[in-house]
């Protein structure tokens, strides 16, 4: 008995190291970075074979589509491996020595661990012919992979005595069952921990890149140079809603706005602190509506709310007392708005339900989409988009400005 005993420890214990090797896998896997911590130099110095291999189209089930750059949907190679041989473990140290009465579930094991060492085979030969490199992790489990096969014929051949069993086998079933499940849920969590890892290292790198351009105006100035005019000038209205300038030659600043949203609000505020000093008055900024109504809920009353009080000429009056309340616009009193701002409550209320500024705000909203604004606030120089990074750059305006004044000084105009 000791010695089949020692073998069935042998194979748990070569299972139980396979395991720890997919483990490693699965975080490379999801985490797309070869930091193999203890087991770092078995595929190398910088562990890129073990990488390329767990996170090209092979690495996961069913393969990925040749010729694509990845990545991959399917499931990962490394997480079947995982649960695979944490099977062979619970069986090997747990169920194997109760299980000789039932020698059908003996065969079935046997016969699984055949079926996982042809995968073994047929994976190294994809390694070598496919892939073109090696995993020295893939291939140690592989061996471990064989070495329990080998003690499993070895233990096949030897006789077992149906009377010196005495442990319970259904026990160790369960038992078997709960440490595969216990397992598959870790390969689970571990896979969903790499990925958020990689994602959130991504963004980190993202962000990075992000501020490094940020602080370099003149890839700005050229991004948005080569950027197209989304619209037409006629697009805009000589009726709509502009803040005051110094008059003459300027630029124009079309902004996309709903009155409900946190951005534009900051945006605003960014604005006027930051922005329109820089200009001296030759900026003029116009108002579009472009009401998110999927997302919130007033801000279509709100916009017919600035429409009707742009026909009475209190339109930027409204639009600094509604970003002050955005949180609150439900609780508004439409009535008690229009007395505090000094309009006609019945023309403004009135005003509000026409078609004609519904029509308005449906064509702004309409000209928007068109021009690519995908959420507010949309922002355009002289009809060039300015993305979120270029207006978060006190540079970029600045040297907008600066081409603007020199404009103005080859015509003998005043800053």
């Amino acid at each position: 008995m000791k010695s089949p005993q020692m073998l069935r420890s042998v194979a748990g214990l070569l299972a139980l190291i396979a395991m720890w090797l997919c483990y490693s896998l699965l975080s490379i896997h999801a985490a797309k970075s070869p930091d193999l911590g203890l087991l770092a130099g078995v595929c190398g110095d910088s562990g890129e074979s073990c990488s390329s291999v767990v996170n090209g189209r092979w690495g996961v089930f069913p393969p990925g589509e040749e010729g694509s750059e990845g990545p991959y949907e399917g499931i990962p190679v490394a997480g079947l491996g995982f649960v695979y041989f944490s099977l062979l473990a619970g069986w090997y140290l747990l169920v194997s020595p109760a299980a000789a009465r039932v020698p059908k579930l003996a065969n079935a094991i046997f016969g699984f661990n055949v079926l996982g060492l042809l995968g073994s085979i047929a994976y190294t030969v994809i390694m070598l012919t496919q892939i073109g490199t090696t995993c020295g992790l893939c291939l140690i489990s592989h061996g471990c992979n064989l070495g329990i096969l080998g003690i499993g014929l070895f233990l096949r051949k030897q006789s077992q005595n149906d009377a010196e069993v005495t442990v319970s086998l259904s026990r160790h079933l369960v038992t078997v069952g709960m440490v595969v499940l216990c397992c598959a849920t870790m390969a689970v969590l571990v896979y969903s921990e790499g990925q958020f890892r990689s994602r959130y290292v991504a963004l980190e790198e993202q962000s990075k890149e992000l501020m490094d351009l940020a602080r370099d105006v003149e890839k700005i100035e050229t991004a948005y140079r080569n950027s197209p005019r989304m619209f037409e000038q006629e697009a805009i209205r000589k009726d709509d809603p502009r803040r005051e300038t110094t008059g003459g030659l300027r630029y124009q600043l079309v902004i996309f706005s709903d009155i409900q949203c946190s951005n534009c609000a900051r945006f605003e505020e960014y604005l006027q602190s930051t922005i329109m000093p820089i200009w001296n008055g030759h900026l003029e900024v116009v108002w579009k509506h472009l009401p998110n109504t999927r997302e919130h809920e007033y801000a279509q009353i709100s916009a017919q709310a600035l429409e009707a009080a742009r026909i009475q000429g209190k339109f930027w009056e409204l639009v600094d007392y509604l970003f002050e309340r955005r949180k609150v616009l439900g609780t508004l009193d439409w009535s008690a708005v229009s007395a505090e701002l000094g309009l006609e409550t019945r023309k403004f209320l009135q005003d509000m339900e026409s078609p004609e500024v519904k029509r308005r705000i449906a064509e702004d909203a309409a000209l928007g989409r068109k021009a690519g604004v995908k959420g507010t606030p949309g922002v355009f120089l002289n009809r060039r988009p300015v993305s979120r990074l270029m207006r978060k750059s006190p540079g970029f305006w600045e040297i907008q400005a600066d081409s603007l004044r020199e404009i103005r000084a080859s015509r003998n105009l005043d800053w």
